[in-house]
């Protein structure tokens, strides 16, 4: 499915993207923690390899692991970038309950008195109230990104963004002090290494 907005959706093909992206990050999150595994199995037999050959064999299959997890990270985010969007145009065309139904809330999650006070925007829904598949993770970790896709690849595109952009960087880190009362301190511009790679380094 082409994710893509112009305006002229309807309510209900506003919901097959937004239940089409939940598939798409459920199936990334999935292979990123696939790949993770086998970059762990893969480094112990590159350290403990008997010859040059069985490490040279595991090297090589690394660097085909990191080029994988980098197109999935780049995935994550290209879905957390999308799913703001999709979420306010949901907002205007769609009912409550076709958005959690296609968020997979459980029934008794979706009337209480956080979502009457917090949940008025469905992105609040996903990415604050952690309603995403409550109907089927109740009394399960809710931080493990196989859990709440969506939620997972919206934190990944945030944090993307405040890592390589310099001005929300700086905003986010101001905002954030003020309510705080400075408990951050002076603003610190992150090093141009870490801003290129997206992370520190």
């Amino acid at each position: 499915m082409n994710f893509e907005l112009n305006g002229t959706e309807t309510g209900e093909q506003l919901i097959k993207q937004l239940v089409a992206l939940r598939h798409a990050a459920r199936r990334i999150t999935r292979a990123l923690a696939a790949s993770h595994r086998s970059r762990a199995h893969l480094e112990r037999r590159r350290d403990n390899a008997a010859d040059g050959a069985m490490q040279a064999s595991a090297t090589a299959e690394l660097a085909d692991i990191n080029e994988r997890e980098l197109l999935l990270a780049s995935a994550e985010i290209e879905i957390g970038q999308y799913l703001l969007p999709l979420c306010s145009a949901l907002d205007l065309k769609a009912t409550r309950a076709q958005i959690f139904d296609a968020i997979n809330t459980n029934s008794a999650d979706r009337d209480t008195d956080l979502v009457r006070k917090y949940g008025e925007k469905s992105h609040r829904l996903i990415c604050v109230l952690d309603l995403e598949n409550s109907a089927s993770t109740r009394n399960e970790d809710s931080t493990d990104p196989m859990l709440q896709p969506l939620k997972w690849c919206h934190t990944m595109a945030f944090m993307r963004e405040m890592t390589t952009n310099a001005k929300f960087d700086r905003a986010i880190h101001d905002e954030a002090n003020e309510f705080f009362g400075g408990a951050f301190g002076e603003y610190r511009e992150r090093p141009l290494m870490e801003r290129l790679a997206g992370r520190a380094v």
